[in-house]
Parts: C-alpha cells; sequence; structure tokens
C-alpha cells in the first residue's frame, strides 16, 4: 500500500513538471529571437567572351527577426536553399591590367529572397553587402565545323543530297596561343549503319581542350535518303570541232546506264544531259565519251560503249 502511494506520488511530480516544462517552453517561444539561415547562390548567365578567374561568394548569411515557434520549425524541417541568380543584374566596376570586374549588391537581392522563400520575418541584415566578380578577356576565332561521321545504307537506298552540317562553322572563346593552333573543329565520331529514311539530328563537338568555350554545344547533322533503281538512256554523241567541218561518229549515239531516286524516275528526260566525244591523244582517230552535262541526284555507273570513232570528210 505504501509503494502504490510513492508510486503515486511520483506520477503526479513527473506530470506537473511536464507541465511546468510545457508553460516554460510556450512562454520562451512567444518571444522573439535573431536567426541566421544560409542561401547558397547559384550563378548563371555568364558572358563567354570572359573567363572567371576569382572565385565569387555564393552564401548568403540572411540575419532575420523571428519568433521562437518559426525557429523551431525551421531548426526541425529547414532544408538547403538555393537561389539561382543571373549575372546580367551585376553593374561593370572598372578594368584594371585587362581584368574587368563587375558586382552586385545583396541589399538588391532582399525582395527576391523574400519572394522565394517566402519570408514574412523582418530581414535584420545580408552578408556580404556585395558580390565581386572578375573577368579576363577571351581571345575569338571563327573555326569550321569538321564532322566525323560514317554511315552505310540498306541494299537500294542511296544519300540523295550532299550532306548538311548546319552551322557549318562557330565562333570559339579561349586564350590566344590555344586558338592560333587550331584551324577547325570536329564533331564526336558517330556511325549510321543500314539506313533507310532522313537523318536530322545533332552532333556533339569535341573539344580539343575544356578552356575552349562556345555558344552551342553541338551542330546539326542532316542527310537526305532516297530509294534509288537503275535506268537506262541513250543520247547522240557530239563532237566539239570546228562547225564547218564535215565529220562522222561511229556510232552515233551512245546507253548511258545510272542510279535515280524512284521519285524522280520519271522526271528524267534526254534534254537534261549532254553526251560530247573528245580526241583520244593516245590513239589517231579515236574519241573518248563524256557527259558535259547531267540532271542533278543521279550516279552514273556505265557509258556504254565508252569510246567511239569518226571520219572527217575532205
Amino acid at each position: 500500500m505504501k509503494n502504490y502511494f510513492l508510486d503515486q506520488r511520483t506520477i503526479t511530480f513527473l506530470v506537473s513538471l511536464l507541465i511546468a516544462f510545457g508553460l516554460w517552453l510556450l512562454i520562451k517561444l512567444s518571444g522573439d529571437f535573431q536567426t541566421e539561415n544560409k542561401v547558397k547562390l547559384v550563378f548563371h548567365n555568364f558572358p563567354i567572351d570572359k573567363v572567371l578567374i576569382n572565385k565569387p561568394d555564393s552564401i548568403l548569411q540572411i540575419k532575420t527577426n523571428n519568433n521562437g515557434f518559426d525557429v523551431l520549425n525551421q531548426s526541425l524541417f529547414s532544408k538547403t536553399r538555393y537561389l539561382n541568380i543571373n549575372f546580367r543584374k551585376a553593374h561593370f566596376l572598372n578594368t584594371r591590367n585587362n581584368i574587368q570586374t563587375y558586382y552586385i549588391l545583396c541589399s538588391s537581392l532582399q525582395q527576391e529572397v523574400e519572394s522565394k522563400f517566402e519570408i514574412t520575418e523582418q530581414i535584420l541584415n545580408i552578408r556580404p553587402d556585395s558580390i565581386i566578380f572578375q573577368f579576363e578577356k577571351l581571345a575569338s576565332k571563327k573555326l569550321k565545323i569538321e564532322p566525323k561521321i560514317n554511315f552505310s545504307f540498306k541494299p537500294r537506298f542511296k544519300q540523295y543530297e550532299k550532306m548538311k552540317i548546319e552551322p557549318d562553322s562557330l565562333v570559339f572563346f579561349g586564350p590566344a596561343s590555344l586558338l592560333k593552333s587550331l584551324t577547325s573543329i570536329s564533331t564526336q565520331s558517330f556511325d549510321f549503319q543500314n539506313i533507310d529514311s532522313n537523318i536530322d539530328t545533332l552532333i556533339p563537338l569535341s573539344l580539343p581542350n575544356n578552356k575552349l568555350i562556345s555558344k552551342q554545344e553541338s551542330v546539326k547533322f542532316q542527310l537526305a535518303v532516297e530509294e534509288y533503281t537503275e535506268r537506262k538512256i541513250k543520247l547522240p554523241i557530239q563532237l566539239q570541232i570546228d562547225n564547218e567541218v564535215k565529220y562522222k561518229i561511229f556510232p552515233s549515239e551512245a546507253q548511258i546506264t545510272f542510279q535515280v531516286a524512284l521519285k524522280d524516275y520519271a522526271k528524267i528526260k534526254p534534254i537534261a544531259f549532254e553526251l560530247i566525244a573528245i580526241p583520244d591523244s593516245s590513239q589517231s582517230g579515236k574519241l573518248l565519251l563524256k557527259l558535259s552535262k547531267q540532271p542533278k541526284n543521279i550516279i552514273v555507273s556505265n557509258i556504254q560503249p565508252a569510246i567511239a570513232e569518226y571520219i572527217i570528210f575532205k
């Protein structure tokens, strides 16, 4: 029975102590506290024609006047806070020894901080008072883009037009000594196998040095592809000599064998060709046959016969 009363007293004491502590904590938390919060800065939109040579402050220390409940809440549930800073907000300060200095006043970020993190308490202070950026100007040079691309086609499919790289040249920024030795920049190596349709994709650049900077990290690669078939056509042979000279060519025409895209098959007309005969300096009376004019996007595989003969009448 005695132990029972002791236990009851202990429980009553502990409950009273807990209530007293709760009241004390409530009174304390209802008061005002000055707290300091950290915000990590993430900078973007730096100028590409300059290189950053210093390490700007990347942490804002923000002192606020909070009540105890807010302080407790921040302590228990706060996460790292990040704020994106656009460098275009920076102001130019001066240029000394080819080094350009810019600055951002941290007080100008207060409204953005309050809006981003929904701060309703009074901000007492923001440190540092300014963020300093120091840049060194880079040299620039326009360089040709060299594609390192290999491709193969499915049977009957072929390249229809010359492949395109857009843009075919770019302005690069970097140390003058590095740019002086460069005449072009290549793309990364790419292999396209068994192609049967057009290609239109981005190919990353392969920069030889990480000190090189460009507005673009890739270029557009375009390749037109069509299905081809074989076609034959007979053409008259034209001998390019004095019109007053009478002559006869044997044979008077030749057959041209070529590959043509299916979509162009019906469009190809004999008038689009011109077959000329050139005297063979190594064989008297012999003529080498050659096309001096032909439609675009065809692939000539054979001229039959390849050699003709002629007789001049006096």
